[in-house]
């Protein structure tokens, strides 16, 4: 199957992002919501994940909240300079938040993007 300039072999995979409350049940958290993007690397450079970023970032803001936050592997070089250029800013690490399928742990810069 051949669409939109790439080839697939299978149906085209899905793009999973979104936001979610931190804990929607607390009024102290209530203005902060997470965010997340998953994009096979066959896909990446194409500007899928730009796309999916700011279409969550309208959304937050629709919804009312004041920080978005995510984490991301701090190796991903390509990933935390997207998010960078979309205005989020690190502010924190967890050195062990991430195992990956080997079984290694890699470490997680926590980022967060003000939206008001």
């Amino acid at each position: 199957m051949r669409t939109g300039g790439l080839s697939y072999g299978r149906p085209p995979r899905l793009f999973p992002a979104g936001i979610s409350a931190i804990d929607a049940g607390k009024e102290k958290v209530r203005h902060r919501a997470e965010f997340g993007i998953s994009i096979a690397k066959e896909f990446w450079g194409l500007g899928i994940c730009r796309a999916l970023d700011r279409a969550c970032i309208a959304c937050a803001k629709r919804a009312g909240y004041s920080q978005l936050e995510l984490d991301v592997v701090a190796d991903n070089v390509a990933a935390i300079k997207l998010y960078r250029s979309e205005g989020f800013a690190e502010w924190g690490r967890n050195p062990r938040g991430f195992r990956n399928r080997s079984v290694a742990w890699q470490e997680l810069m926590l980022m967060r993007l003000e939206l008001d």
